[in-house]
């Protein structure tokens, strides 16, 4: 079957937008694969931060050659991955494109190490998760002919680089907004056992892959309902009523889990508790599950992003609590009879404006300031502040 690339068209103008003179220019590709199609939402040029301190100005990671380019992949992949953070389930760093100041008949696909960039990506996830079968892309987009050209990127994700092989694929701008939706839901605690652990933060970390590998045995056996329905796993969004939440959210469907027993009311308001000495750390209450998806992808499609999105989040929401652990034990050793207790982050949305109105994601404790997370995202999105909303009323209360 024939691949082909649909790119919001709103980004032609953004790739535009970019040109400065001769430069060459990185940038990242987000966005979700459903079976052979690749659906781009948006692309995210890198930004870094220049000499010009008084004015506290962000300037566009930019090269004068393709060797300079290339030197520093180092630096394209680490923002690569800055971008990954703010991902969804279900959504993924697609590829790399590139502003490059030749006519398009010249240009090659730019031979960046992709296998290196593979590992990058993965090599920081915060939870085990299956190796992708779809292939990364490269977007070349000529200032001369002002027009872009894709490449589908082939290699072995496990031997390496030896050999690596671009194909030509078809890419369509156009307007792609109502083909989103938003799956929405919640989990709770309550699913997993209470834990009491010695040993201080070394032992904590020593069963977190444990704690990992117990909430995902919760979510595959749970059957996942999307507006109240068990659905036909082969069944597609594009005919699927949604609703709207707070104005804000838009084309939303509600999703929820339910196990294979019932376990009644006990675990509505239950939570994971970890204990070390006289000190404790608890997670509590319900967590938000956000996952933007294409309404060309199936029910299956679907459940495979939402349990990606729900690991990942419980993921890091656990290492936010672990790394928080660490930096209280002084004042522990220095109270013996210190009671550490920290509230779980809250989830915080961003959400692109412009096209698609699609959800990205950050993490907060309470007392922290939600914009000062917008705004860092905003950086590292190469979004302006009038093309983002904020979002922080899922986790309220």
């Amino acid at each position: 079957m024939t691949t082909k690339v649909f790119i919001e068209e709103h980004l032609d103008k953004y790739l535009k937008s970019l040109v400065k003179g001769q430069l060459f220019i990185p940038g990242v590709i987000i966005g979700q694969v459903i079976g052979n199609n690749y659906h781009i939402v948006h692309l995210s040029a890198m930004t870094v931060w220049n000499d010009d301190i008084e004015n506290n100005k962000i300037d566009v990671l930019s090269f004068k050659t393709l060797s300079d380019l290339l030197a520093n992949s180092d630096t394209i992949f680490q923002k690569s991955l800055e971008v990954a953070t703010l991902l969804p389930g279900g959504s993924h760093v697609l590829g790399l494109f590139f502003i490059v100041p030749q006519d398009l008949k010249s240009i090659q696909p730019i031979d960046i190490d992709f296998h290196e960039f593979n590992n990058e990506l993965n090599e920081s996830l915060l939870y085990k998760k299956a190796n992708e079968t779809w292939n990364y892309l490269i977007l070349n987009y000529s200032t001369v002919n002002k027009k872009s050209y894709c490449y589908s990127v082939d290699f072995s994700r496990v031997k390496g680089p030896e050999k690596t092989t671009y194909k030509a694929v078809d890419s369509v701008f156009g307007s792609f907004k109502n083909d989103w939706i938003t799956l929405i839901g919640t989990f709770n605690f309550g699913t997993l056992d209470r834990l009491n652990v010695g040993g201080g933060p070394k032992a904590l970390f020593s069963i977190r892959d444990s704690l990992l590998d117990k909430f995902e045995s919760v979510l595959n056996q749970s059957v996942c309902t999307f507006n109240g329905r068990v659905c036909d796993e082969n069944k597609t969004f594009k005919d699927f009523e949604c609703d709207e939440i707070d104005n804000v959210l838009k084309n939303a469907v509600k999703v929820e889990f339910y196990r294979e027993v019932d376990l009644g009311n006990e675990c509505k308001n239950a939570s994971l508790t970890v204990k070390r000495g006289k000190g404790k750390i608890s997670m509590s209450g319900l967590c938000s599950v956000v996952v933007p998806f294409n309404r060309n992808g199936t029910i299956k499609d679907a459940i495979k992003a939402i349990h990606e999105d729900a690991m990942q989040t419980f993921a890091t929401r656990l290492k936010m609590h672990l790394e928080s652990m660490v930096e209280e034990e002084s004042l522990e050793e220095e109270d013996g009879d210190a009671n550490i207790v920290h509230e779980t982050p809250r989830r915080i949305l961003i959400l692109k404006t412009e096209g698609s109105r699609f959800a990205f994601s950050d993490y907060v404790f309470p007392g922290e300031t939600s914009q000062e997370a917008l705004s860092v995202a905003g950086e590292i999105l190469n979004l302006p502040e009038d093309k983002m909303e904020l979002y922080d009323m899922l986790e309220k209360g």
